[in-house]
């Protein structure tokens, strides 16, 4: 593995955890809300729920615009040393937050009983749950907007383990509220979706609580905020957003096909199963985005270095998580079908059970492909590729789910044309994606580099680029004589090539001074470029922030004989930038 390879592996290894526990938050609240409606309301008020899921899909369609858009932008930024453009991009992304939330809230007010008749809700019974659900969720709606945002943007501007402990409170006081409102208020479908509104809002004040903090990236900027801003987050969010509004239009598509081809008095019954299939879908379905929206994060970053190796790195270790994660998922769902369908069982009847257990069986066949299929949507996501993103997540979350059950259902007539359908989405995407990866190179591909899926020209040539890592103390010497022979090799002056090995040796021996002995695996990458711009090197380390130039501003009085190397480097350089993101210190300069 190359340098990149290690470093940018432990970084995404690093990072997932925390991105897929908040995804996953995103969805909790409704899960338990169906969960408990479904025990302790019955099929009526679990078929009422269901109809009203396809709002909450645009609620999260706006979040995955917003949110997948920001990170990418900001992580862009930040890898190129934008700090200030990134804080506009952030700016704009909380304008928008609060605009689409104020817009969502009103039409959901005034508009509610229209909204509810045209998603299906012809009884009263229907309505008048469905109505209320909708009622007291909509106060969440902003909460669910903010959190996938900060859920990432939190990542990056160091402070992960915030949205940790708000995921946990969140879940918490939802299932506490939503077992008050069913057992001592009574509150029926109404006081689920307000249970679920607090619960996220407090979540949302301990997220909030991160920009009291000193030294953080993210900060409102308004100076020279421009229009462009705006729509270059909306752009690169896109996919996200048509995923989620594809998976919208999937529901209600897909409540419409089991309705047709269901008996009146098993109607409520099937739509219920579904209802399961679909709650388990979306709690399920985060995982893979967290590990997507991990990809994509990183991956906006890395564009902005214009790192190849680490993009590679990145692409191999993010399909290898998401098979991973497929397979146990795979066998969860197929071994714990049956029990999970009981879970949502209560007051529905026994043949609710075998119907959604049947389709959680055929939605673990489907996971092994979701998850790298979802991957390969958000990496191009990442890498700024919104046609190609678009047109896949419209694909795999709409089109190839629907297409395919129409057709079944006008042959088999039962919730097996729905169940099927949901593997021939993943395997019609797969081999959408290889078709893709051949028009690409203009041929079959043959190599994992065929995936990668970069716009040339990207980054420096390998013959003019010295890629190495350092992990250990006694690498240093041999590595500084390395980059020496390398920029010699390349025409540098002798002069370049003296000061490019021993800005090398310098910024090891300070970083393995102050970060080696602690007993954790640490990490520095180097990348020597020929450009021509005129000399670059990158350096990179999974240490403790560490800013060399504020260093020398705090400490410019002291003893001038301490800490040469670090004078020397950016006295002599052209240009010295840091930047601390994700967790990384990583360092330009410019020779």
């Amino acid at each position: 593995m190359s340098s990149s390879g290690k470093i940018i592996s432990k970084l995404f290894r690093g990072t997932v955890a925390s991105i897929i526990l908040a995804t996953v938050a995103a969805m909790i609240g409704i899960v338990i809300d169906g969960v408990i409606t479904s025990r302790f309301l019955g099929e009526d008020g679990m078929a009422a729920y269901t109809l009203v899921m396809p709002v909450v899909n645009l609620a999260t369609a706006f979040s995955g615009i917003l949110a997948t858009g920001a990170q990418v932008v900001c992580a862009h930024h930040l890898g190129a040393g934008r700090k200030r453009r990134a804080r506009k991009a952030f700016t704009a992304c909380m304008i928008i937050t609060v605009s689409v939330s104020v817009i969502l809230m009103l039409v959901i007010l005034f508009f509610r009983e229209s909204i509810c008749v045209m998603l299906g809700a012809k009884t009263d019974v229907l309505l008048k749950g469905s109505t209320d659900y909708l009622l007291g969720v909509m106060f969440a709606l902003p909460s669910v907007l903010f959190l996938f945002e900060f859920n990432a943007l939190m990542r990056l501007d160091g402070d992960p383990n915030r949205v940790v402990v708000a995921v946990v409170v969140m879940t918490v006081l939802d299932v506490v509220f939503d077992l008050m409102n069913v057992l001592v208020f009574h509150g029926g479908l109404l006081g689920m979706g307000l249970a679920t509104s607090i619960s996220y809002g407090i979540g949302l004040v301990i997220m909030f609580l991160h920009f009291t903090k000193k030294d953080i990236i993210f900060r409102l900027y308004f100076r020279g905020m421009r229009m462009k801003d705006i729509i270059e987050i909306f752009v690169t969010g896109s996919s996200s957003g048509v995923g989620s509004a594809s998976a919208m239009l999937r529901v209600g598509t897909i409540n419409k096909i089991l309705v047709g081809i269901s008996s009146a008095a098993m109607a409520s019954t099937v739509l219920a199963a579904f209802g399961v299939v679909n709650t388990v879908i979306n709690l399920v379905s985060s995982i893979m985005v967290g590990i997507g929206m991990t990809c994509a994060t990183i991956a906006g970053l890395l564009i902005g270095e214009q790192d190849r190796d680490a993009m590679r790195a990145l692409v191999k270790v993010t399909v290898k998580t998401a098979l991973i994660f497929g397979v146990v998922l795979c066998v969860v769902l197929f071994a714990g079908a049956d029990l999970i369908a009981q879970i949502f069982q209560g007051n529905s009847s026994q043949d609710m059970v075998p119907i959604a257990a049947r389709g959680l069986r055929f939605y673990g066949v489907a996971i092994l492909l979701y998850g790298v299929n979802n991957a390969f949507i958000n990496y191009t996501q990442g890498l700024r590729r919104m046609i190609v993103s678009n047109i896949y997540c419209f694909l795999q979350n709409f089109v190839f789910v629907v297409v395919p059950a129409l057709i079944l259902a006008g042959i088999i007539k039962n919730p097996d044309a729905v169940w099927i359908s949901l593997i021939a989405a993943e395997v019609l995407t797969m081999i959408a994606i290889y078709c893709f990866a051949a028009y690409e190179k203009k041929g079959w591909p043959r190599s994992f580099d065929d995936f990668l899926f970069i716009k040339e020209p990207f980054g420096c040539p390998p013959e003019k680029s010295l890629v190495f890592s350092i992990e250990k103390e006694e690498a240093i010497v041999p590595a500084s004589e390395k980059v020496h022979d390398f920029c010699i090799e390349q025409g540098a002056e002798e002069r370049q090539a003296y000061l490019m090995a021993l800005f090398v040796e310098e910024l090891c021996q300070n970083v393995v001074r102050r970060e080696f002995g602690d007993g954790k695996s640490h990490c520095i990458d180097f990348r020597i470029l020929n450009t021509d711009e005129g000399w670059i090197l990158r350096y990179r380390d999974n240490c403790k922030p560490f800013d060399p130039l504020e260093w020398l501003k705090l400490n410019e009085d002291e003893d001038p004989s301490k800490n040469i190397g670090i004078k020397m480097i950016t006295g002599m350089s052209k240009d010295v930038k840091y930047l601390s993101a994700m967790e990384l210190n990583n360092i330009a300069i410019w020779l």
